[in-house]
Parts: structure tokens; sequence; C-alpha cells
């Protein structure tokens, strides 16, 4: 797996929190996706990621930060071969801004659930 992006935000609450509240809301949105997606959870190592289409991953993991949490999120090429080296200027294009909106979206999510401050980094 090769990272296409990363982004990384804050939220201003304890890590255990903001692990099952962010994992279950990412879970369930995966999930619910219009297309089919195969889900993955390690909540003991703190992620959750989708698998879809041919080449695409995108995790969602939650660490420990003085400020509470850190969560990142990356969108991976599965792709290899050709396709490897062609679906970062083809497909993935898109994924850059995507990936930053999804974590701005599930921050401001966990954000309200916990009332708490988040931060997009």
């Amino acid at each position: 797996m090769r990272v296409l992006d990363e982004h990384t935000g804050l939220v201003y609450a304890p890590v255990a929190q903001v692990r099952t509240t962010l994992l279950d809301a990412v879970e369930a949105t995966f999930a619910n996706a219009p297309v089919p997606l195969r889900v993955d959870v390690n909540r003991e190592q703190g992620w959750v990621e989708a698998r879809g289409q041919w080449w695409w991953c995108g995790r969602f993991e939650v660490g420990e930060d003085p400020v509470g949490a850190r969560v990142v999120h990356r969108t991976y090429n599965l792709a290899r071969g050709l396709s490897g080296w062609l679906a970062p200027y083809t497909v993935g294009r898109g994924h850059r801004k995507n990936g930053r909106d999804a974590l701005a979206k599930a921050l401001e999510d966990v954000g309200r659930r916990l009332s708490c401050r988040t931060e997009l980094l």
C-alpha cells in the first residue's frame, strides 16, 4: 500500500472517548456507502478502514496527543504495476480533497457528539 494523501486533526477530549465515538461513526458511514466496501476495524489499535473499487483504501486512525487525541486520515493506493503508477493521476486525483473533507466532517461530528473542540491541521 502506498500513501496517496494524509490529513491530521486534533480532538480536545480523552483518547478513549474519541476512539470509541469516531470508530463507531466512521464504521457506520463506510457501511452505508453507495458503493460496496470491505470495512475492517481494529478497536484495540484504534483504526477503521474501507477498501473499495480496485485500487483504494481509506483509513482513520486515532492515537494519543497531549491535547487529547490525534486523528489521521490516509488514502492508500492498492493498485499494482502500471495501474498503480497511473491511479494517482487518474482515479485518485480527487481523493486529496475528499480525504481532507472526510476528516473535517468526522472531526465536526466527534466534536458535536462529545461537546469538545476539534482542529483540522
